[in-house]
C-alpha cells in the first residue's frame, strides 16, 4: 500500500480554502499512485477552533466539507479530521473525529479518546472522549488510527484511564497512523521522536505520523 502524508497549513474557519487544499492534494496523490492520503488533526476546521465549536453552523460547514471531499475519493482513500456532532444526548455535544473516506463516501469514523486540558490545550471543554476502538480495514490491511494525544499514553499518565493502542493492537493491525496538531516547542521535536519510536517498539508495527503546520494566533 502506498501512503501519502499531507502536512498542510489550514486556517481556522476557512472551509473553502482548507477543502480546496485537501482536494487538490488528493488529486495530485491519486496521479502519483497513492492508495491513501493522510491529513492532520482537525484539518477541516483548522486548529484550535476554540469557541467556534459552540456554533452549529460551524459544525454543519465541517460536515459539508467532509462530504464534499469524500466525493473526490474515487480510486483513492483519505483520512481527514473535523469536529463531529455527538449523536447521543448524554455527554458533550461534539467529538474530535477522524473520517476515513473511500468510494465517494464516509466509510468509518474514529474519535479521539484522550483529550488534553493543560498548557495551550482545552479539548475536554468541547469534546466527548471516545470509548470504542476499532481498526480500519482497507485493501487487505488493518490500520490502527489514533489522534494526537491518543498515542502519548503508555498507561502511566494519571490524567487518563485508557491507552487506545492497547485496545487497537488486539485486532492485530498492520500499521499505525497518528494525525496530530502538536504545537512547536524548542524541545518538543526530540520528545515527539522518542514517543513515536517507543510506540513502534512496543507494538512492533510501522507508524505513519502527520502533524499540522503553520501558525494560529500565538501557536506555531
Amino acid at each position: 500500500m502506498k501512503v501519502a502524508l499531507a502536512q498542510l497549513n489550514y486556517h481556522i474557519g476557512n472551509f473553502e480554502d482548507n477543502t480546496r487544499k485537501i482536494i487538490d492534494t488528493i488529486n495530485v496523490q491519486k496521479e502519483a499512485g497513492a492508495d491513501l492520503v493522510v491529513f492532520s488533526e482537525l484539518s477541516i476546521s483548522g486548529y484550535p477552533p476554540r469557541d467556534f465549536l459552540e456554533y452549529p453552523d460551524f459544525i454543519n460547514l465541517c460536515r459539508d466539507a467532509v462530504e464534499k471531499i469524500a466525493s473526490h475519493c474515487q480510486g483513492i482513500a483519505c483520512i481527514v479530521c473535523a469536529p463531529e456532532a455527538n449523536p447521543r444526548k448524554e455527554g458533550k455535544d461534539l467529538y474530535n473525529a477522524a473520517f476515513f473516506l473511500s468510494d465517494g463516501e464516509i466509510k468509518q469514523v474514529v474519535r479521539k479518546a484522550l483529550l488534553p486540558t493543560y498548557d495551550v490545550f482545552d479539548e475536554y471543554r468541547y469534546f466527548e472522549p471516545a470509548h470504542e476502538f476499532k481498526c480500519i480495514d482497507y485493501k487487505g490491511k488493518k490500520i490502527a488510527l489514533t489522534i494526537c494525544e491518543d498515542l502519548w499514553n503508555f498507561g502511566d499518565n494519571p490524567l487518563y484511564t485508557v491507552c487506545p493502542m492497547d485496545e487497537l493492537i488486539k485486532e492485530e493491525p498492520d500499521f499505525m497512523v497518528n494525525i496530530a496538531a502538536s504545537p512547536f516547542d524548542y524541545n518538543h521535536d526530540q520528545q515527539r521522536l522518542i514517543i513515536l519510536s517507543q510506540n513502534c517498539r512496543k507494538y512492533n508495527i510501522p507508524l505513519f505520523y502527520v502533524n499540522h503546520i503553520g501558525a494560529q494566533t500565538e501557536l506555531i
